[in-house]
């Protein structure tokens, strides 16, 4: 099932890799949407079932650590090693550590901390995800290049927690279609 997840992800994420660079460029340099791309497709074709470690691989540099956690946490809950709050959780505390950010940094964190605390359910997370991701808009940046930008972001979405958010919703979307 994980791989047919990550395919999903591939087909999804195509269609927003363009919006996603749009976002990046206003605060970033404007290959954030190119980049997961590149991750999620090796992510896909993973066949040693450690899709978050080719992410990883493939996407490189920061984002390519980072958002490894987050295909690595889904990829486990898949597999069932771990209730998605959990998973996320985990995650979580592992960007947070890695990138030195917090919660209203203006970072995928945003939509990663309150998708983790929602609980197991789903649909809960990735509302939860979106409503975080959302909220960014009115941060200022406080980690990555959008703090360098003229109002360090200020009315602009975050495109990583944009990513976040696109990812639960699509992981909530398959869940409910299984069994």
């Amino acid at each position: 099932m994980s791989n047919v997840f990550f395919k999903s992800l591939v087909t999804h994420f195509e269609g927003l890799e363009e919006h996603l660079n749009t976002l990046d460029a206003a605060t970033g340099d404007g290959d954030h949407g190119t980049t997961i791309l590149k991750g999620l497709r090796a992510a896909a074709d993973d066949a040693d079932g450690n899709a978050g470690k080719a992410f990883r691989k493939a996407a490189g540099g920061a984002s390519g650590s980072l958002f490894g956690l987050v295909v690595g946490a889904l990829e486990s809950t898949i597999a069932g090693q771990a209730p998605l709050d959990e998973a996320l959780s985990h995650a979580a505390g592992r960007i947070s550590q890695m990138g030195q950010a917090k919660a209203g940094d203006k970072t995928m964190l945003d939509a990663l901390l309150p998708a983790a605390a929602a609980g197991a359910d789903p649909q809960s997370v990735a509302i939860a995800a979106r409503q975080g991701a959302e909220a960014t808009r009115d941060m200022s940046a406080m980690r990555g290049r959008a703090k360098y930008v003229e109002g360090a972001g200020v009315g602009h979405l975050d495109a990583g927690a944009i990513s976040v958010a696109e990812m639960l919703e699509t992981f909530a979307k398959a869940a409910g279609r299984t069994p």
